[in-house]
Order: C-alpha cells, then sequence, then structure tokens
C-alpha cells in the first residue's frame, strides 16, 4: 500500500538524520524523495531515497541515471574529491524483469553507485546492507502499525526532519559568523600607522631605518635581542609590500577571526608570525620584516577549519584556497627576495597555533596540550638552529654584517678584532669579510695588511669591483701605476656605472 511505503520512507530518513547525523540536502515530500549527505573516512557519501514503484529494468535505468546527472551537476558535492552515491528505493514490489545490477552500467570509478531496492519481501534485507555499508546499528521500523497512525505520524516525520534542514543550515551559518573581525581591524590601523610613522622619521625602505626600529637583524637576535621576532611582523618595506599584506591581512583576517572567535584570532596570529620569524632567522641570513608569516599562519588557520570540517571546506572555500597557497609558495620559491622561511614557516605555525586552540565549541585538552608541545619544541628547535647556523652559516653571515655596520661608525679596531676571529673559520664569507677588514685597515693605515686581505678578496671573488677598485687607490699610492691602473679598469669593467671607477681609470691610463 502506498501509505505503509511512504511511513517506511521517512521512518527510515528520520532515524538517518536524527539518530545517525546524516546532512540533509533537499526535501521533496510531494515527490516522496528525499536526498541526504554523510562524511565517513575521509569519503562523502551522497544517498537517494525514495518511494515509487518501478515497472521495468529500463525504467529503472532511466531514473538512475537521471538521479546521476543530478549529482554529477551539482559541483559543489565533489570538491571533497571521489563521492560515493546510493540510490535507495522504497516500493512494494521490484520491477518485473531481471534488474540486478543496473547500476554497473551507469557507475563510474570516480562516484560509484550502490542500489538498495527495498520491496516488501526484501526490506529487511536490503536495509541491514544499507546500514552495514556505513556500519551502523538498524534501527527497528514498526510496520505492524494502523493505518490512521501511519496518517497521524506522517505531518509530525516531515515537520521534524525541515526543522533538522534548518537547524543545521543555522548551525553551517553560526560557524562562519562566531565573531566580529574587531581585531583585524585593529591590525590593519597598527601595521599602516607604524609605517607612516617609519616613513615620517626616516626612509621604511632603508636597511638601517628597519635595523633601528625593530626589523628582524640576525646579528643583533644573536646577541639577545629576540624582541625583533615580534617586531619585524609590524614593519613593512615600502608601500607596495604594505598594501599586499595588509590586503591579505583584510580578507583573511576577517574570514579567520569570524571562524574562531578575536581572542584565537589574535593567538593564530600572533603565534604565527613568532613562528615564521623564528623560521626565518633559521633559513634567511638577511634582514627582514613584514607581516607575511603571520598572514601564512592564517593560511594554516583556514587549512585547520578543512580538516576539521571537510565537506565545508570544500564547498566553500577548499580548492581556491588550496591554489592561492600553492601560487604563493611557487612565486616564493621563483623569486629569491621573498622570505620563503618566514611564509612556510608562518603557515605551519598558524596550523599548529589554531590545533592548540581548536574551533569554537570543540575542545580537546589533550589534542590541545599535545599541539602546544609540538609548536615550543619546533620553535625552540629553530631558534637554536638558526643560532648556531647549521641552514644558513648565520654565524659568518653575522659578523659580515656587524662588521659593515661598526665599519660605517669608525669603530675600525672592533672590525680588526671581530673578523680575524671570524677567519679561523669563515665558510663561505671568507671575501666578504676580508674585504671589511680590508677597509678597516685602510682607514688605519696599514696598507701592507689591507693590501693583502685585498689580494686575497680577488682570488675569491674576482668580479668584486669595489676589491679593485680599493687596490687600484693602494697601488697609486705608492707609485705603482701600471697595477694601479689594471685594477680600476677591472672595477670600472665590472660596473660600467659607477662614476668613481671610470674616473679613476681616465685619471691612471
Amino acid at each position: 500500500m502506498f501509505i505503509e511505503q511512504e511511513y517506511y520512507l521517512w521512518k527510515l530518513t528520520y532515524d538517518l538524520v536524527v539518530s545517525q547525523d546524516f546532512q540533509v540536502l533537499n526535501i521533496s515530500a510531494e515527490r516522496g524523495e528525499v536526498w541526504l549527505e554523510k562524511e565517513q573516512d575521509w569519503q562523502t557519501h551522497v544517498v537517494r531515497l525514495t518511494h515509487k514503484q518501478v515497472n521495468w529494468k529500463n525504467e529503472l535505468r532511466r531514473d538512475l541515471e537521471k538521479s546521476y546527472r543530478q549529482l554529477s551537476q551539482n559541483k559543489k558535492l565533489f570538491r571533497g574529491g571521489k563521492v560515493q552515491f546510493h540510490v535507495v528505493y522504497i516500493s512494494e514490489y521490484p520491477p518485473v524483469e531481471e534488474w540486478e545490477n543496473v547500476e554497473n552500467d551507469i557507475s563510474s570509478q570516480k562516484n560509484p553507485i550502490f542500489l538498495y531496492y527495498m520491496d516488501d519481501e526484501n526490506k529487511a534485507i536490503e536495509k541491514k546492507k544499507f546500514y552495514d555499508t556505513f556500519e551502523l546499528d538498524e534501527p527497528l521500523i514498526d510496520q505492524q502499525v494502523s493505518e490512521a497512525e501511519m496518517e497521524a505520524m506522517l505531518p509530525y516525520l516531515k515537520h521534524q526532519l525541515v526543522k533538522k534542514q534548518q537547524d543545521q543550515r543555522k548551525q553551517i551559518m553560526s560557524i562562519f559568523d562566531y565573531g566580529k573581525p574587531r581585531m583585524t581591524y585593529f591590525l590593519l590601523a597598527v601595521n599602516v600607522l607604524i609605517f607612516l610613522y617609519i616613513e615620517w622619521v626616516g626612509d621604511s625602505t632603508s636597511v638601517e631605518t628597519l635595523i633601528q626600529y625593530g626589523a628582524k637583524f640576525n646579528p643583533a637576535i644573536m646577541e639577545g635581542e629576540w624582541w625583533r621576532i615580534a617586531t619585524s611582523m609590524f614593519l613593512h618595506i615600502g608601500i607596495l609590500h604594505l598594501f599586499m599584506n595588509m590586503f591579505a591581512l583584510y580578507y583573511l583576517g576577517t574570514a579567520v577571526e569570524k571562524l574562531y572567535g578575536t581572542w584565537r584570532f589574535t593567538w593564530i596570529y600572533l603565534l604565527s608570525g613568532l613562528f615564521g620569524g623564528v623560521a626565518s632567522f633559521m633559513l634567511n641570513p638577511h634582514v627582514a620584516a613584514g607581516a607575511s608569516g603571520a598572514i601564512f599562519g592564517l593560511f594554516g588557520a583556514l587549512l585547520f577549519f578543512g580538516v576539521q570540517h571537510k565537506q565545508l571546506f570544500f564547498r566553500t572555500m577548499g580548492w581556491n584556497l588550496i591554489f592561492i597557497v600553492i601560487l604563493n609558495i611557487s612565486f616564493g620559491l621563483l623569486v629569491p627576495q621573498i622570505d620563503n622561511g618566514a611564509h612556510i614557516g608562518g603557515m605551519v605555525g598558524g596550523f599548529i597555533a589554531t590545533a592548540a586552540v581548536r574551533m569554537p565549541k570543540q575542545m580537546n585538552r589533550f589534542k590541545q596540550l599535545a599541539a602546544l608541545v609540538v609548536f615550543l619544541l619546533l620553535i625552540s628547535s629553530m631558534a637554536y638552529t638558526g643560532y648556531v647556523g647549521l641552514f644558513n652559516d648565520a654565524k659568518g653571515f653575522s659578523e659580515v654584517q656587524k662588521t659593515q655596520e661598526l665599519n660605517q661608525s669608525g669603530a675600525y679596531d672592533e672590525v680588526i678584532a671581530i673578523t680575524s676571529e671570524a677567519l679561523d673559520n669563515p665558510g663561505q664569507y671568507e671575501a666578504a669579510l676580508r674585504f671589511n677588514r680590508s677597509f678597516a685597515y685602510l682607514q688605519k693605515g696599514e696598507t701592507t695588511a689591507a693590501r693583502k686581505d685585498l689580494l686575497r678578496v680577488i682570488e675569491l671573488s674576482p668580479n668584486m669591483a669595489e676589491a679593485h677598485y680599493n687596490l687600484a687607490l693602494l697601488y697609486q699610492q705608492v707609485g705603482e701605476e701600471e697595477k694601479a691602473a689594471d685594477h680600476a679598469e677591472r672595477a670600472a669593467d665590472i660596473n660600467p656605472d659607477q662614476k668613481d671607477f671610470k674616473e679613476l681609470y681616465e685619471n691612471l691610463r
């Protein structure tokens, strides 16, 4: 009887939605059809339940093809990868022809179809097969109730399912509107104000100004100024750098703060910036500044959301976000000036920092503590690795940067002492260290020592124009005009745009 099949459909659907946590995609009470969805073991399952009498095999095939096309046209369901399609028919009688395995003609490897035909004779068997597929406990559906009781129950079941669908939609909306982006706007203002102040007192593209106001400067960090890891997050090198980072912060920040709330967002942003800064200290010996590490940490937070809500992630931002992450990392690998250590480190740090606070209403103390321990272990290991210069020869580069600054301030004795000690184990920076020491020797009038260093410099680095120029000046002072002219010519050839090099060569030839 029709009422019995309708009752069975809605009773079965009620159990799947209310007791087994299937998500309602669509309900059509008029057609007697329901579409559900469930994620299980990283697989997306879509279930279509319908009560209709199918008399012929071809009719069944056409109906399956139609529903399969409907599924295929809903591209959002495929963003998480493979989808398993389950079609449940509830009917009094089976088709009169042999219909078994008809789904194999339509099914594909990527999106297989599983057919369950629950006619009166096979309802119990097919229901068990369906529930076993999902490893669920079967409900007991009492069919020994009167038609009047069935009629009375149907409006209640349908109403509860519609209400459940509305509740599920509200729950999804509440995930994306948990917080207000107050901290995002505050950080935007802080970054812009600091940039304007730096431009007012100096030049944001000047290395000296950046170092003075807290940029990541490895030599200073190695001398104890670890606070630079934090302050460098709020400095930017030029207006374009600021614009790009603030543009990204506006869009990513508002999304992440709405998802996680203000205090979680603040935690993620700051810890990502610190993690990215320490990664940069470990991998990049150059002066660095910018909010990129913290911003990439927001990518990490969104990826953590994807792990926790795979279906929702791929329906909303999934592949677009992954594409942007891959694009940014690839661009960073191709452009040498980009601090990939800060970018990738920030993203990894953001993921771990997010795991330490998790999403609202999804607390797990053990996992949170484990994530915090991992974060502390990794950041400590990176700091130590950066300090000993395992990946970036930080010690040698640090001495080069430091002695350049000391030469500019006139501390020549200190330059000679530092470079002489560093040259015991110079690594790849012997030429730069000797050049800095030669400059100090020249300023102190120790020309023999300076010439010895400069000759070694051009042996190690034949294309260092400044070394040839200084040698030319030295030889000119002692009257060796021919040697002076040779080195002046070499300096002018290497760097023809340098006016001083050309003028010296013109005077000597």
